[in-house]
């Protein structure tokens, strides 16, 4: 499994990665990121590292 990290101090929830990964981040009805788990299984690294890039603000990581 490979864990997924917020900075949801960084988070300005664009929607980015709700729409590449909406199994494991979506925009409330707050208009917040919510992040709904908190690892992805190995097999999904390049799909988790394709939202890493795409993050305008560097906002999410993986360990």
């Amino acid at each position: 499994m490979v864990e997924v990290k917020v900075d949801f101090a960084r988070c300005d929830a664009n929607g980015t990665c709700a729409a590449l990964m909406p199994d494991v981040f979506r925009i409330g009805e707050n208009g917040l990121l919510e992040q709904l788990t908190t690892e992805v299984e190995d097999g999904r690294a390049v799909e988790l590292e394709e939202v890493i890039l795409c993050c305008p603000l560097g906002a999410i990581s993986r360990s």
